[in-house]
């Protein structure tokens, strides 16, 4: 019923297709729009591009440090999480070894060059994924594509933060493309993705069942192989697990969020919890915000853990429901790396960037409006700062939204268009 719902929000009179018809056909506004946004992200970015806390610069001093100490990093960060301090060191081996090769430029340019690595990357996953959808040969496909990636802030949050965002892309974007006549590669490229950050595996779940068997074992082969190989100089891997991994991932719960932190299970500590987190004013100013004046945490528990077996069975439904059309699919395990964990930054948000771009791309070439509305209407959340926003949390809901109406309408992906 509800995907009926939403069909509905997709009116085909005869005078909004002439408007739309001529609006997408019009090259010169497009790419015009295309430019104004463009330079509306650059003015907006560039004051606040790689600030002196990003954090590149721990990325590239772990390298560092892997070169002279590589057994004491995870030793150090366990003491630190232990002391309850958590801004240390915790990604797993391989991501610390992407940065030894930039360890031998002088620094800041050690730094520079991995932020501009990691956003040619970005580019590069972003070509592959637009060419695993195919979409339409037509005036609007290209402009509607770059002006999706444009309005897409998490993206733009991890290149000026030197994060790792580009590189998972560029792997989740090669995966996308080859799977379908490669899957076993797809499965190299998804298991890399893996033994970066862990969430790429959920692909495993959206790969047609003639597929999946090579996918897998592929996958599963070349995520082992990559952390066993690259943990034997940082010591055992039972004690980052238990340790560093573990202690980070279930958190402090008394620990006050503040509202760069946004994640399925916040939402609903923050709505139906009562727990506080941390907005900043104007005057840079932090303060303690409460929201609702009940404090039911076992009832935002019972919600996330619901809402995240909803998130998974809903995935594995629409891969079958699509007849296991790619990207389609695997866009929508992506997702899963973002609606998910527990603390999730705005850069985290950027596994929702192949799916919304998969959603607004078949919408339009559907002539489905009120879902490219929709969709459009997600992305302009994400557009402000979390921390801009009336409440946060919003960041959240806009990518559940996304995520739910590309469920709904898996039927759409049914075909060669883009699947």
């Amino acid at each position: 019923m509800f995907a009926e719902a939403i069909s509905r929000l997709s009116p085909r009179s005869p005078k909004l297709q002439s408007a739309a018809a001529k609006v997408l056909g019009d090259r010169r506004l497009l790419w015009g729009i295309v430019g104004l946004v463009a330079v509306q992200r650059v003015l907006a970015d560039l004051p606040v591009f790689l600030p002196s806390a990003a954090d590149a610069y721990a990325f590239i001093d772990a390298g560092r440090q892997a070169l002279s100490n590589p057994g004491g990093i995870y030793a150090h960060s366990a003491a630190e999480i232990a002391a309850g301090r958590t801004w240390v060191i915790t990604w797993p081996p391989p991501q610390i070894v992407i940065a030894i090769p930039f360890t031998a430029l002088p620094s800041p340019v050690d730094v520079w060059v991995w932020v501009g690595t990691n956003a040619l990357m970005a580019v590069a996953g972003l070509v592959l994924l637009y060419r695993a959808i195919a979409p339409p040969r037509a005036t609007w496909t290209l402009p509607i594509s770059v002006l999706v990636v444009l309005c897409f802030t998490p993206l733009f949050e991890d290149v000026r933060l030197g994060q790792r965002g580009g590189l998972l892309l560029l792997l989740a974007g090669g995966a996308m493309f080859s799977v379908r006549r490669h899957p076993a590669w797809a499965g190299v490229l998804t298991g890399l993705g893996t033994s970066i950050k862990f969430y790429p595996a959920a692909m495993a779940l959206s790969i047609a069942p003639r597929q999946w068997l090579r996918f897998t074992i592929a996958l599963v082969a070349t995520a082992t192989a990559a952390l066993l190989a690259t943990f034997i100089p940082f010591g055992s891997p039972f004690q980052y697990l238990t340790k560093v991994l573990i202690p980070v991932s279930v958190g402090n719960a008394a620990a006050t969020r503040d509202c760069f932190q946004n994640s399925t299970p916040l939402l609903f500590s923050r709505l139906v919890g009562g727990a506080s987190f941390s907005m900043i004013n104007s005057s840079g100013v932090w303060k303690e915000v409460t929201l609702v004046p009940w404090h039911l945490p076992w009832l935002a528990q019972l919600l996330t853990y619901l809402t995240v077996a909803t998130l998974f069975g809903a995935t594995v439904w629409a891969a079958w429901r699509s007849g296991w059309a790619q990207p389609y699919s695997m866009s929508a395990a992506f997702a899963l790396g973002a609606l998910v964990p527990g603390d999730v930054y705005t850069y985290q948000f950027i596994p929702m960037l192949p799916l919304t771009l998969v959603l607004v791309l078949k919408a339009i070439e559907q002539h489905r409006w009120g879902i490219a509305a929709l969709a459009g209407a997600a992305e302009l959340v994400l557009i402000s700062s979390p921390c801009a926003l009336v409440f946060p949390g919003l960041w959240t809901i806009a990518g559940l939204a996304i995520f739910g109406v590309a469920v709904t309408q898996a039927a759409l992906f049914r075909g060669r268009a883009l699947g």
